[in-house]
């Protein structure tokens, strides 16, 4: 045992005598001077470096735009942007069209030589339910605003409606046919259709937060119906019991199937779209907080003076203020 606690002790003197034969030696005048003149080309290259720098600073347009304040922080846009796609998503994604009193009405006069009568269409929406899908929106920063550009689809939905078709005779139609007042009451599937929706969002500063609202013109969506087979077989129907002679003559000629495809499937209804849904958006634009020095604290302010937005950067400037708590 007494040997094996010797071997320690030993590896320490070893170690000692290597180290200190190591230290012993003395660098040559050359290796000296060889030191010296590195050091002095890489202060040399530092100091050319640091002048590029603050040359590169100091002519760097943006750097030179910063607006003025105590401290000025930039948040890059990348972080607005995906803000701004997780809102429209959700708020897209889960809006619901629930459409009612909707009115479409179609009016024109036949003639052959003479006038043979006058037909109108009017078609009243009961009700009108569709869903929609939102697309990968575009946006772009720059000049203090954000430019939004919105796809949305509307992807599926139902309708019903009353369809009123009235034929005043003239002339000769009259004495052979006589008037007509069609009144019936259709179904059908939401045409499935794309729409952009474009507009911007502008910033300005509301107490404590930076606060982001939409501005959107009005936006209308063009609801179109497909009427279902059922109600297709409906007014065929009905037009059937008058589909002789001169009656027969005049509703080919009006061709009211394709009149009312072109009223609720082809024209369609124009619905506005329930932008305000769209909140707006609050940033954090100030900070307060405190420190404490054993018993004595300081209150730490920083509020922003101004916010702008350049195509890759938010910057924010703040005015910082330093005192006692609570003050």
């Amino acid at each position: 045992m007494s040997i094996l606690r010797a071997w320690p002790r030993a590896g320490v003197l070893i170690l000692l005598v290597v180290l200190g034969t190591t230290c012993s030696r003395r660098s040559t005048p050359q290796q000296t001077k060889q030191w010296n003149d590195e050091i002095v080309r890489l202060e040399s290259e530092h100091d050319s470096l640091r002048s590029r720098l603050d040359d590169l600073i100091a002519n760097d347009p943006r750097i030179m735009a910063l607006p003025q304040g105590d401290i000025i922080v930039g948040v890059p846009t990348a972080f607005l942007r995906d803000v701004i796609e997780h809102v429209f998503e959700d708020v897209a994604g889960n809006v619901t069209l629930r459409l009612s009193g909707l009115h479409a009405h179609v009016a024109k006069t036949v003639k052959r030589v003479v006038t043979l009568g006058e037909f109108t269409v009017d078609v009243d929406s009961l009700t009108a339910v569709g869903k929609l899908r939102p697309g990968k929106p575009t946006i772009r920063f720059g000049g203090g605003v954000v430019s939004l550009s919105l796809p949305v689809t509307v992807i599926q939905g139902r309708g019903e409606a009353v369809i009123h078709f009235v034929w005043d005779s003239k002339n000769i139609a009259d004495i052979a046919c006589g008037d007509m007042d069609v009144r019936q009451r259709v179904s059908g599937t939401i045409v499935p259709d794309d729409y952009r929706l474009s507009g911007t969002m502008t910033f300005e500063l509301r107490g404590p937060n930076a606060v982001g609202t939409y501005h959107f013109a009005e936006t209308l969506l063009r609801i179109r119906v497909r009427p279902s087979q059922q109600s297709w077989d409906a007014i065929d129907s009905l037009l059937a019991q008058k589909h002789m002679g001169v009656c027969g003559w005049v509703l080919d000629k009006v061709d009211v199937p394709s009149l009312l495809t072109g009223v609720v499937e082809t024209n369609g209804f124009n619905v506005k779209l329930p932008l305000d849904r769209l909140r707006p958006v609050r940033f954090p634009a100030g900070v307060q907080d405190s420190v404490s020095f054993g018993e004595r604290a300081l209150a730490v302010s920083a509020q922003t003076k101004t916010f702008r937005i350049d195509p890759d950067m938010i910057w924010y400037s703040a005015a910082v203020r330093v005192g006692s708590a609570g003050w």
